[in-house]
């Protein structure tokens, strides 16, 4: 579960990469609007930058800090491409900003438009990764009946039965010493922390669409790739990925 590199089976990601291309004529829509002929904000892309200002007001206190700041560009530029120091100056500079405090609302608004206004492109590649598509529909949730099981497996997680979530989570082809290996690293093995918290987290993630910048395959019969920054505390720069596969109508984590 969330595995660092790319590493998925060849197979599924074949698969995923042949559904992909059977449905992006199907699935394709023209770009939205980003902005008026007036240079400003088109309502639809207003509405998306509101929304991204609650999700990265990580205390609710109706600013974006120099740390929310970063945590916005980590998600959207990548992890090497976070805010430097002179970075938050020009924007401090440029745009309304509470002193001591940070980038208002107003202050963002005008962020985004300005820079929608300088390059497109630039703002349709940040769009993406935060996980919306060209109609500006958040699209990093997972869809239907994985949704569910998604959230079933955090449920049956929290509630301690750990053989049961393992039942539901494996795949049915993995064999009997696996399923126990697992299940062990869940509860922590000697000297070693328990693994079920960060992948419960993680799980959380592919859920809420919260860290997920892409997300690849077939999302009615899979296999599905979730790409997603770790949500644990101190790792937020690492991507992770995990796959998920359909086996006689049910949903089970690959490999």
């Amino acid at each position: 579960m969330g595995k660092k590199s790319k590493k998925a089976g060849s197979k599924q990601a074949d698969a995923a990469d042949e559904a992909v291309a059977k449905n992006s004529l199907a699935d394709s829509k023209p770009r939205v609007s980003l902005l008026e002929e007036s240079g400003e904000a088109s309502k639809a892309f207003k509405q998306v930058l509101v929304s991204l200002f609650g999700r990265f007001d990580a205390d609710g206190d109706k600013v974006l800090s120099k740390a929310e700041l970063r945590s916005f560009s980590r998600e959207a530029r990548g992890a090497d491409r976070e805010f430097t120091e002179p970075e938050l100056w020009s924007l401090e500079q440029a745009f309304d900003w509470k002193d001591g405090e940070g980038l208002t609302l107003r202050g963002w608004l005008q962020m985004a438009t300005a820079q929608a206004s300088g390059s497109q492109e630039d703002m349709w590649s940040n769009l993406q990764r935060l996980g919306y598509d060209e109609a500006l529909q958040l699209q990093s949730k997972a869809a239907g009946d994985l949704e569910d099981k998604l959230l079933e497996l955090v449920t049956l997680g929290r509630s301690g039965d750990l053989e049961a979530f393992v039942k539901a989570f494996v795949a049915p082809d993995v064999d009997a010493d696996d399923r126990a290996d697992f299940l062990q690293r869940l509860r922590g093995a000697e000297g070693e922390e328990p693994l079920l918290p960060d992948l419960l987290e993680e799980l959380k993630c592919c859920a809420t669409g919260e860290g997920v910048f892409q997300v690849e395959g077939d999302k009615k019969n899979g296999p599905v790739i979730f790409h997603f920054h770790s949500p644990k505390k101190g790792c937020e720069q690492i991507d992770r990925e995990v796959v998920f596969v359909k086996t006689k109508g049910n949903w089970h984590a690959e490999g």
